[in-house]
C-alpha cells in the first residue's frame, strides 16, 4: 500500500506520506525501511522519498528471486538423484549395526495401506501375493490399487495366486485382464490356504487367521529372514501347483500379440501395432510363456494353437519368432 502510494504521488517526506495514509510515523518508517532494503526507493536530499523505476527495481528483485529458485530446484534434483546412494548407505548401515527391528510385529487394519506402501517402496525383488478372496483385506483399497499399478508400470515382477472361486465373480474377468495386461502374472488354485504378500527382500505381510471373516483384518508383518525364506518356499510350491485359466478365450491384447508373433513381426513392430510400450510387450510375451509353461517362443506358438487360442487361418501355429 505504501509503495503504490509513493509511486502515485510526487516525492515527499516520510511525515507527509504518513499523514496522507493516516499512519503513525513509526509504522511508515518501518515499511519504508523494508522498501529501501529491497532497493525500491531511496532518500534524496532533504529526506525526500523517491521511487526507483519499478520496471528496473522490481525486475532486479525478480531476477534475484528466480536465481534463488533455480538454485533450490537444482538442489532438489540433486537430492532425488542421490536417493539410491542414500538407500544403499542405509542398507549398509543396517548390515553393520545388526537388526534394529523386531522379527515380527502386528499391523492394525487402519495402518495396513501405509505398511504396504513402505514395504513396496523399500524392498527389491518380486512381489508375490496369495489371496483367498477379493472382498477382504487391504488390497481392495484405492491407495493400494494405485500402488499396485505403479509397481507394475515400473516393470517390477508381481505374481499372484487366486482361488478358483474368484472366477464366479462377474467383475473378475475385466479386473483380471486389466491387471494381466499391466504385467501381473496370475495363477489359480482350487483352495488357497492363507493370505500373504512377500515384498522382495523386506518381509511378509499376512492376514490374522483369527479375523478371517473381517473385511479389513489386522495384519502380521514378518521380517525374520528364516521365516521370510519359508514363505518364499511356500509361495514357490503354491505357484508350481497353480494353473493359469485357459477356457478358450484370452485378453484381446494378448491374442493380437500372439497373432503378430506368428506372422514374424519383431517386438518393436508389435508394440506399435497394439499401442503398448516395448517393455510391456516383452513382459507380456514372457508372462504368456510362463503361463503356458514353455521356454521358447516357438513352444509358445505350439501351446496356444493346441489350446485353440488362435485360429489356424490367422497365423501359422507354432512359428512365433
Amino acid at each position: 500500500m505504501l509503495y503504490r502510494h509513493i509511486l502515485r504521488r510526487a516525492p515527499a517526506t516520510i511525515e507527509e506520506h504518513a499523514a496522507e495514509l493516516g499512519w503513525t510515523r513509526t509504522k511508515a518508517a518501518r515499511q519504508l525501511a523494508d522498501l529501501e532494503a529491497m532497493r525500491l526507493i531511496h532518500l534524496a536530499e532533504g529526506a525526500i522519498i523517491q521511487a526507483e523505476d519499478p520496471r528496473i527495481a522490481l525486475g532486479r528483485l525478480l531476477d534475484s528471486e528466480e536465481a534463488d529458485l533455480t538454485t533450490r530446484r537444482q538442489q532438489l534434483i540433486d537430492v532425488r538423484h542421490s536417493l539410491e546412494t542414500y538407500e544403499s548407505d542405509f542398507r549398509r548401515g543396517l548390515l553393520l549395526s545388526g537388526p534394529r527391528v523386531a522379527p515380527w510385529e502386528r499391523v492394525p487394519a487402519s495402518e495396513a495401506p501405509a505398511a504396504i506402501e513402505r514395504l513396496a517402496r523399500s524392498s527389491q525383488g518380486p512381489v508375490c501375493q496369495v489371496t483367498s478372496t477379493l472382498g477382504r483385506g487391504p488390497g481392495h483399497l484405492k491407495a493400494v490399487k494405485e500402488l499396485r499399478a505403479e509397481i507394475l508400470a515400473s516393470g517390477r515382477v508381481q505374481q499372484s495366486v487366486f482361488p478358483l472361486s474368484v472366477l464366479e465373480d462377474p467383475h473378475w474377468r475385466e479386473l483380471a485382464e486389466a491387471r494381466s495386461t499391466a504385467g501381473e502374472q496370475q495363477r489359480y488354485l482350487e483352495d488357497v490356504p492363507l493370505d500373504f504378500i512377500i515384498f522382495g527382500d523386506q518381509g511378509v505381510l499376512l492376514a490374522d487367521e483369527e479375523e478371517q471373516e473381517v473385511r479389513a483384518p489386522d495384519m502380521l508383518l514378518v521380517r525374520a529372514e528364516n521365516l521370510r525364506l519359508m514363505f518364499e518356499a511356500l509361495f514357490a510350491e503354491l505357484w508350481r501347483r497353480a494353473d493359469p485359466v485357459h477356457d478358450g478365450t484370452a485378453a484381446a491384447a494378448d491374442i493380437r500379440v500372439l497373432e503378430l508373433l506368428g506372422l514374424g513381426f519383431k517386438d518393436e513392430a508389435i508394440a506399435r501395432h497394439v499401442g503398448l510400450g516395448l517393455r510391456t510387450v516383452r513382459r507380456r510375451i514372457s508372462t504368456l510363456m510362463d503361463e503356458h509353461g514353455v521356454d521358447t517362443r516357438f513352444q509358445l506358438g505350439v501351446a496356444v494353437c493346441r489350446r485353440g487360442l488362435l485360429d489356424e487361418g490367422d497365423t501359422q501355429c507354432g512359428t512365433p519368432q
